[in-house]
C-alpha cells in the first residue's frame, strides 16, 4: 500500500493502546512506525531494479522482523517515558503499528514475504489496489477527528475504534466481492467449456467492484472483466499466447529467476523471430478495461544473449500504468 495510507495506519493503531499516555505524539510515533517497513526502499541504490524486487517487502516486513524490532523500541521508549504505560503496552503499540503494515501489504497483490527469512514465498490476498481512496479516506478522516477532538477521551476512544473497525469491514467487503467475482469467472469458464490449470482474480486500481480475472492454461492466459454492476451479463474473455515453453531453457540464470518469482507462476512470455523476449507479471492485470489486454514494464532480453548486464525491465515504454484511460476504468467498473 502507498506510504501515506501505512502511515495513517501505523497512527491509529499506535493511538489504540498509548493515546492516554503520551497525548498527540502517540499518532507521530505511530505513524513513523507504520512506515518502518517500507524502508527498505534505502536499499535500491545498492541493487538493480530486478535484484530489488526480491529485497522489498522481504525480510523488513516479515512476522519474525516485527517481533524483533517491537520490544527493542517498547524498551527505548519506556526508558524514555518512565511511568507512562508499561513495558508490555509499548511493546504491544509498536507491534500493531509495524505489523499491520505487513497483513495491509498482504492484501495487495504485489505479495509479501511473512514467513522470512525461513520462507521467501509471496503471500497475497489480492483483495485490494495498492491505491485505494476510500481506504485511504476512512483512516486519514479518522485521524483528523482524532487530532481535532483530542481533549475528549470518550470521543477519542470511540474514533479510534470505529476508525478501525470501518478500515476492517471495508477490507472484509473487498474479499467479499472478490469472491463473489471469482464464481462468475469460474461459471463462464464452465460455460464457455474452457480447460484451465489456475484463476487469479486482482483488484483495479481506486476501487473493490471491478476485478480482473487472469485464466492460466497450458499455452496462455484467458483475460476477462467482472463488475458487481456487470450481474448475469455474459463475461467474454479473451486470450493471450505465451511461450511458457522456454521457462525450463531461462530460468537458471539469477535474474530472469528472480523475475519469475515475482510473477507468482503468472509470467505472460512474448519471444519474437529474433529470439527478443518480453516477460510480463500479469498478476496485476491489463492496464486496459476493452479491447486487446495491455501491459507494461516488461523485462527483456534476447535468448542468444543472456547475462546479467543484458538483462532489464523496460520502463521507459510509450504506454504507462496502471491506467491507460481513467474514464475508462469508470465506466467499466460501473458495468458498461
Amino acid at each position: 500500500m502507498d506510504s501515506i495510507t501505512q502511515g495513517l495506519l501505523g497512527a491509529v493503531t499506535f493511538t489504540l493502546v498509548k493515546n492516554k499516555e503520551i497525548g498527540k505524539k502517540s499518532m507521530l510515533i505511530g505513524a513513523i512506525s507504520g512506515s518502518i517497513p517500507d524502508f527498505d526502499v534505502l536499499l535500491a541504490p545498492f541493487f538493480n531494479s530486478i535484484e530489488f524486487l526480491t529485497i522489498h517487502r522481504s525480510f523488513s516486513h516479515s512476522i519474525l522482523f516485527s517481533l524483533i524490532l517491537s520490544p527493542i523500541l517498547g524498551e527505548l521508549f519506556y526508558r524514555k517515558y518512565k511511568g507512562k504505560g508499561s513495558r508490555f503496552s509499548w511493546n504491544l503499540a509498536f507491534f500493531l503499528a509495524i505489523f499491520t503494515h505487513s497483513i495491509l501489504d498482504w492484501c495487495t497483490t504485489y505479495g509479501t514475504k511473512l514467513i522470512s527469512p525461513f520462507n521467501d514465498h509471496l503471500f497475497s490476498l489480492n483483495s485490494i489496489h495498492v491505491i485505494d481512496p476510500i481506504y485511504t479516506g476512512i483512516l486519514l478522516f479518522g485521524s483528523i477527528y482524532l487530532i481535532r477532538n483530542w481533549n475528549n477521551d470518550s470521543k477519542r476512544k470511540i474514533t479510534s475504534w470505529l476508525t478501525i473497525g470501518i478500515s476492517i469491514t471495508y477490507l472484509v467487503i473487498g474479499l467479499i466481492s472478490k469472491n463473489h467475482a471469482f464464481y462468475h469467472f469460474k461459471a463462464q469458464l464452465e460455460k464457455d467449456n474452457i480447460v484451465y490449470e489456475d484463476i487469479l482474480v486482482s483488484p483495479t486500481p481506486l476501487n473493490i467492484l471491478l476485478w480482473h480475472g487472469i485464466v492460466k492454461e497450458k499455452n496462455g492466459y484467458h483475460f476477462a472483466t467482472y463488475s458487481i454492476f456487470d450481474k448475469n451479463k455474459p463475461i467474454k474473455f479473451q486470450f493471450e499466447k505465451s511461450e511458457n515453453e522456454i521457462i525450463d531453457q531461462i530460468e537458471e540464470n539469477r535474474l530472469i529467476k528472480f523475475y519469475l518469482e515475482y510473477t507468482q507462476e503468472f509470467p505472460l512470455i512474448r519471444k519474437d523471430v529474433n529470439e527478443n523476449v518480453e516477460i510480463y507479471a500479469i498478476k496485476y492485470g491489463p492496464m486496459n478495461y476493452y479491447g486487446k489486454p495491455e501491459f507494461v514494464y516488461p523485462l527483456k532480453f534476447n535468448l542468444n544473449n543472456i547475462n546479467d548486464e543484458s538483462i532489464f525491465i523496460d520502463y521507459e515504454g510509450k504506454k504507462r500504468g496502471p491506467v491507460k484511460n481513467y474514464k475508462s476504468l469508470f465506466k467499466r467498473i460501473l458495468g458498461m
